[in-house]
């Protein structure tokens, strides 16, 4: 009798232990699946930050997404599967279920929609949270910003890689789209009507360096992965270095003859661009008509005083040669040799834009310092960046290019960029297209434009660039230029900050004023500080039908107006 009694106790002890166990184990897994989900659900440690732009637009979104597994084993170890089976067959046929470990049981954007659609089965589940990263594609914007995880080039996987996406909700860059886009259809509108290889545009913001608009009509990103010949944009930087280390008179003359061999030795003879003559000019008359025989001379003196290492180091000063450091990843160095591989006229060559190869990056971060008072400022996309101005040349210097530049487009070269109401500032280019193992291409060409908005206290420094442009326009200043102007004068028009700076863009400009009422046409010059004694109004009518002087002209240029009336 004990010793069934002693059985019967071991074996209720037995039993004891085994449900002890079972729950143990059915707790256990449990608590693992209760705990992945829970993991799941801590999305702080995963998240990539979204990607906005300066007015808080969406360029980059993570959207989060949440998978539903079902532990089909676990649920048939719990005696569970005959029950839900019938449940499980409202989603997957009856041979998708039978021998499978797992079940994909739904997608879901919220964790709280996976529970809820899961019901009863949620306790048979792990819930895994991943992301979804959206792109917006439009306007060139996939050639700047990459993938973090896809492209070897961009915006993000350089952010990714610094790890400045990490445990952040969001990032703003430097971008505007607004100016993105309207930068983007300008420059493929000229691409497409030209058929032109490719287009560049690339807007800075003067004072911070600040990438507002970067669009590009390539099927690659040559504004920070390729690079090219400056071509004339680079002759103020020429002239500037001159002035500034008074090697040059500002206002000094130079003769500009038919040709010019700046090496004697060297059977190399400099021309302008159309074989023309200039005689003698100054140098703001120089940089108007971008006269390649008055910037090699002005070369000429500068290696009159210094060697050629010390005008590597000016042009390396002035963000040449080397990276930027402009946060996209795949940027280049460019293309500027070292002076111990230079030959006897490459100082010459470089001083009207050939011989160096130059990103557009670096081509509007050298042009920015002029516009920026003789500041450099390392660009930028990210908004929150610090900002650390080096001074490059004086101010005093800077300034007399600027005020050289913005005749550029009244007198210059830049002509065709006037628009009624806009008034920018620049130097054209044409720069000559160089082939691998050719030399440079005969009838193939960059038309370039380098600016800046407005011309009273610039805001933005801007360059375009045109791929060769077939037909009969090809220069900087009859292709390049004009884009430069529809840009900021859409932009003008269609924000908010243009309407804020208009007192500034019609300041400085006499505007075109055929078709104007009398009184309107005198109202608006009075507006501009003209006084009514320097208007004179001749014939009858009450509309203004001509005007003299007829073209643009700096309102401090003139002696008076005179309107022209008829019906």
């Amino acid at each position: 009798m004990k010793i069934r009694y002693s059985i019967a106790r071991l074996f209720i002890a037995g039993l004891y232990l085994f449900v002890v166990a079972a729950g143990l184990l059915f707790n256990t897994e449990l608590l693992n699946i209760n705990a992945a989900n829970k993991n799941s659900s801590d999305d702080s440690q995963k998240k990539i930050a979204t990607l906005v732009d300066s007015k808080g637009h969406f360029i980059v979104y993570e959207k989060p997404k949440y998978e539903a597994w079902l532990d089909i084993e676990f649920m048939k170890r719990q005696k569970k599967y005959a029950a839900l089976i019938t449940k499980l067959q409202t989603r997957f046929l009856y041979s998708e279920i039978e021998n499978k470990k797992y079940l994909c049981w739904g997608t879901y954007e919220t964790l709280e929609l996976a529970k809820k659609d899961l019901g009863e089965l949620y306790k048979f589940a792990n819930i895994h949270r991943s992301a979804e990263r959206v792109y917006n594609n439009l306007f060139s914007l996939n050639l700047m910003i990459g993938k973090y995880d896809q492209t070897t080039y961009g915006i993000e996987k350089y952010l990714y890689n610094k790890g400045m996406l990490s445990g952040k909700d969001r990032v703003t860059v430097t971008l505007d789209m607004v100016l993105q886009k309207i930068a983007y259809e300008e420059i493929k509108r000229v691409k497409d009507a030209l058929s032109a290889e490719g287009a560049i545009a690339i807007v800075m913001e003067t004072a911070s360096g600040k990438i507002r608009a970067s669009a590009a009509v390539y099927p690659w990103n040559l504004g920070f992965m390729g690079y090219i010949e400056p071509g004339s944009t680079f002759k103020p930087l020429i002239y500037a270095l001159a002035i500034d280390e008074k090697i040059s008179n500002p206002y000094e003359s130079i003769l500009c003859e038919r040709t010019y061999q700046p090496v004697q030795d060297v059977n190399y003879k400099m021309k302008e661009a159309e074989n023309e003559e200039f005689g003698l000019i100054d140098i703001k008359e120089a940089l108007s008509k971008s006269s390649n025989i008055a910037v090699a001379k002005t070369m000429k003196k500068i290696l009159s005083v210094f060697d050629e290492n010390w005008l590597y180091q000016k042009l390396l000063n002035m963000g040449l040669g080397e990276k930027t450091g402009v946060e996209f990843e795949g940027e280049i160095s460019g293309a500027l040799a070292q002076p111990d591989k230079w030959y006897k006229i490459m100082p010459f060559q470089i001083a009207i834009g050939q011989g160096i190869g130059v990103t557009p990056i670096q081509l509007v971060s050298a042009f920015n310092i002029l516009v920026n008072s003789g500041n450099y400022v390392k660009p930028t996309f990210v908004e929150e960046a610090e900002i650390i101005p080096k001074r490059v040349f004086t101010q005093e210097t800077s300034k007399l290019l600027v005020d050289w530049m913005k005749y550029t487009t009244l007198t210059g070269t830049a002509r065709l960029a006037y628009k009624e109401g806009i008034a920018i500032g620049g130097k054209t280019g044409t720069a000559q297209k160089a082939v691998a193992e050719v030399g440079y291409a005969s009838e193939k060409y960059y038309a370039l434009f380098a600016g800046f908005y407005p011309v009273t206290d610039p805001k933005y420094t801007i360059v375009v660039i045109i791929d060769d442009p077939k037909g009969e326009k090809y220069y900087g200043g009859e292709i390049a230029a004009p884009i430069a102007t529809n840009i900021f004068y859409r932009y003008f028009k269609e924000t908010d900050e243009g309407h804020e700076s208009a007192g500034s863009l019609f300041r400085e400009v006499i505007p075109d004023l055929t078709g104007q009422d009398v009184q309107e046409a005198v109202y608006i010059l009075n507006a501009l500080g003209i006084p009514s004694d320097k208007i004179i109004i001749s014939g009858n009518g009450k509309k203004v039908i001509a005007q003299e002087p007829s073209q643009a002209l700096f309102i401090r240029d003139i002696q008076f107006i005179q309107l022209f009336l008829g019906e």
